[in-house]
């Protein structure tokens, strides 16, 4: 779930991997890995990631049927 809305945020703000990574100062191949779910982000990852996308940290957290309503 967080994966899958980590990609829908980034490409919702318009940015590349490459660019989210350069934000957060990881590795490209790292965003990649957490939008295919082979990885599992810290809570501090997570903080990072709605600075670097300027979206609430329960954005990542938020299931697929709730986002329509």
């Amino acid at each position: 779930m967080v994966g899958e809305n980590v990609r829908r945020l980034r490409l919702a703000s318009g940015i590349s991997q490459a660019k989210l990574a350069e934000r957060m100062g990881v590795d490209r191949s790292y965003i990649s890995g957490l939008e295919k779910g082979e990885r599992n982000p810290t809570v501090v990852t997570v903080w990072h990631l709605s600075k670097a996308l300027g979206v609430a940290i329960r954005d990542f957290f938020e299931e697929k049927s709730k986002r329509g309503r």
